[in-house]
């Protein structure tokens, strides 16, 4: 019978399960047990060299993925940017509503990557081509805690804002803009589902939009 103070190979076993990092902050024991670099007797000997070899290799691998994205955001935020930027001058340039709507929805359209885009007034008075009408209500709705941008993904919204080609976007964005006393409610839509996910980057899209309601307050 063992005695009671004997540690079993089970206990050390269940140690070092809960103590991953216990060879890291005693890294004097790995020379003094010296464990084998191949051991042929037994196929359940870890390669200790090669288990570094690879992790060290899969971690560098995984940095060099985190480094390229990293790299591929910038350089396709900074080409926004510079879309925006564009778009800004010709919005400010701009005196009518219903050329504003144009501009709005081919610029939009471009700079968003979108495949389908329309634009609602929550005023009944303001007729406009390209401009459909929306309850205020409804809109606001959809715009809870003074957001000016939704990308919720509700499903409601694709018969309310696509009602033609519902079936055929899978990922949108509502914006809200400011006009007088109402609102101008743009919606963009995608085929694709990974498009428009809640947790996009909205500072730039914003930005327009103030651009934008700067522009309808000169526009009668």
């Amino acid at each position: 019978m063992a005695h009671e103070d004997e540690i079993s190979e089970k206990q050390i076993i269940n140690f070092l399960k809960k103590n991953k990092n216990f060879f890291i902050k005693n890294s004097e024991l790995v020379n003094e047990l010296n464990f084998p670099t191949v051991d042929n007797s037994s196929d359940k000997v870890v390669d200790l060299e090669a288990y570094r070899y690879k992790k060290i290799s899969q971690q560098n691998i995984d940095l060099q993925n985190q480094m390229t994205k990293v790299l591929l955001a910038g350089k396709s935020h900074l080409n926004a940017q510079k879309r925006i930027l564009k778009s800004t001058i010709r919005i400010l340039n701009v005196k009518s509503l219903q050329k504003l709507i144009s501009l709005i929805k081919n610029d939009l359209k471009t700079i968003l990557g979108c495949d389908e885009m329309n634009c609602f007034v929550t005023n009944e008075n303001i007729r406009s081509e390209n401009l459909s009408q929306l309850d205020n209500k409804i809109a606001n709705s959809y715009f809870k805690n003074k957001m000016v941008t939704n990308l919720n993904q509700n499903p409601k919204g694709l018969l309310l804002f696509f009602p033609n080609k519902s079936a055929m976007i899978k990922s949108y964005i509502l914006l809200k803009v400011k006009f007088r006393e109402d609102s101008l409610i743009l919606a963009m839509g995608s085929k694709d589902k990974n498009k428009f996910t809640v947790d996009m980057q909205t500072d730039l899209v914003e930005y327009l939009i103030k651009i934008i309601e700067v522009n309808l307050l000169s526009i009668k």
